[in-house]
C-alpha cells in the first residue's frame, strides 16, 4: 500500500492512520522510481540523448522537428514536452505536432496494452495457438469483470 509525505516521520503517521495501526508496527520502504511517468515524458526527448551534456547526439538529434502522437495525450505528455524542453534546454523540441487517430475496440474503447484489450504484435508476427491466447490473456492486466468481456 502507498502513501505519499514531505518526510518520514509524516508517512508513517499517515500510515499508521490509514491501516488503523500503532506507529510502531508500520514498515515503510521508499519507491526507488522517483520520476512518474508523466514527469519522465515531459524530459525524455532530451534526457535520451545525454543531457545535461552536449553529447553527439544531443547535438545531432535534438531539437528534433516533428512530434507524431494521440489526441489523448496532448495535454499528459505533448505539453510537458514543451515546458520541460523550454526551461531546461531553453529550445524547444519540435515545431510540428501530427495527431493519428485512435483505434478502438469493438466496444469503442481506446486500444491500449494496459487495458489488454490488444493482441501482442509478436502474436502475429509468430503465431499463437488459441488456448495459449488465452492463457496470455487470462495473464494480462485486465480486472476479473472486464476479463470476461475479453
Amino acid at each position: 500500500m502507498w502513501v505519499s509525505a514531505h518526510n518520514e516521520a509524516e508517512a508513517r503517521t499517515k500510515a499508521a492512520k490509514k491501516f488503523n495501526v500503532p506507529e510502531k508496527d508500520v514498515t515503510l520502504k521508499r519507491d526507488e522510481d522517483v520520476l512518474d511517468t508523466w514527469f519522465s515524458s515531459g524530459i525524455f526527448p532530451f534526457s535520451t540523448m545525454g543531457w545535461p551534456d552536449k553529447s553527439p547526439d544531443m547535438t545531432l538529434f535534438y531539437p528534433n522537428n516533428i512530434l507524431e502522437t494521440g489526441h489523448d495525450i496532448l495535454f499528459f505528455w505533448v505539453a510537458r514536452m514543451v515546458m520541460m524542453g523550454l526551461e531546461l534546454t531553453d529550445t524547444l523540441h519540435f515545431k510540428d505536432v501530427y495527431l493519428h487517430p485512435m483505434i478502438r475496440d469493438a466496444h469503442g474503447v481506446k486500444m491500449s496494452k494496459s487495458l489488454g484489450n490488444v493482441v501482442d504484435p509478436l502474436f502475429i508476427v509468430n503465431g499463437i495457438s488459441l488456448d495459449e491466447l488465452h492463457k496470455a490473456i487470462d495473464n494480462g492486466y485486465l480486472k476479473p469483470e472486464e476479463l470476461v468481456r475479453a
